[in-house]
């Protein structure tokens, strides 16, 4: 055992610590690349999110477009209404009297459904 010397053991305990580092680093780099598949996976998954929420974003634009359109088209329709039942008692009113009535009648029900609208867009969110 005197050949042996510390130099051999030194070198032959320094190959054994290189190929440990070695086999570490060969594993590790196979988990980089596990890693790397799956980050551009998720940036795949997160470019495709972004794409439907801009078009959802853009739907919902349009749906409230048309939905500004529809609450436009019934007020005309209330109004027409309106004006259809004030003319219709207008021509059958017995006296002057009678027809303040109704006026200030359909003042009072147009002051209501403002008020019943302002609740409603407060509560679907509309006012915002």
């Amino acid at each position: 055992m005197k050949n042996i010397h510390i130099g051999l053991i030194l070198q032959v305990v320094v190959l054994i610590f290189l190929i440990g580092i070695g086999y570490l680093i060969f594993n590790s780099s196979s988990n980089w690349e596990i890693i790397s598949s799956e980050l551009d996976k998720a940036k795949k998954e997160l470019k495709i999110s972004q794409e439907v929420i801009a078009n959802t974003k853009s739907q919902l634009e349009n749906t409230k477009k048309e939905f500004e359109q529809m609450k436009t088209q019934k007020d005309l329709i209330i109004h027409k209404r309106d004006s259809l039942i004030f003319s219709f008692k207008r021509k059958n009113a017995k006296d002057w009297k009678e027809l303040q009535r109704i006026k200030d009648s359909i003042e009072l029900t147009n002051n209501r459904l403002a008020k019943n609208r302002a609740v409603l867009d407060g509560l679907f969110g509309l006012n915002q």
